[in-house]
């Protein structure tokens, strides 16, 4: 089990590890850096899923636990080799859509997870993962104009 200041101490030390700037990290995970300053530091209240979107973008796991009425209920969030893969999609796509379209990837991941398209890619990961970025773009696109 890991407290907060456990995964604070985890997400602190992989950020500095991977030579990221709080600022930058925040606005491509679409959080405020007070949010991440409390996450980082154990303190503060935020919520799962911005913790959830913040270790996903640095490409981590950790073990969420908590406590009710004195017994112990463990959930466990991990990620796999396939969970990975599927993120690293998630942001090629998102940074490549960006691009041509010449805005933030971090305003174009929030438009798209948004409009549920994330989740779709999510869930046609295996399907779309061998498409050129083309194709890619002109889903996003389509898909867009749809929602």
């Amino acid at each position: 089990m890991e407290s907060k200041f456990e995964i604070g101490q985890k997400v602190k030390n992989k950020r500095l590890e991977l030579n990221l700037r709080m600022d930058d990290v925040a606005k491509e995970v679409g959080i405020t850096r007070s949010t991440l300053w409390a996450i980082e530091n154990g303190s503060g209240n935020y919520t799962i899923d911005n913790l959830l979107k913040l270790v996903s973008f640095l490409n981590m796991s950790i073990d969420i636990s908590s406590q009710t009425q004195g017994t112990r209920k463990r959930a466990t969030r991990t990620n796999s080799v396939l969970d990975k893969k599927i993120n690293r999609f998630i942001v090629m796509c998102v940074e490549q859509y960006a691009s041509s379209v010449n805005r933030s990837s971090a305003t174009i991941y929030n438009e798209l997870n948004k409009a549920g398209i994330i989740k779709e890619l999510k869930d046609d990961y295996e399907d779309m993962h061998g498409m050129s970025t083309y194709s890619i773009n002109e889903y996003i696109s389509r898909r867009l104009i749809h929602k």
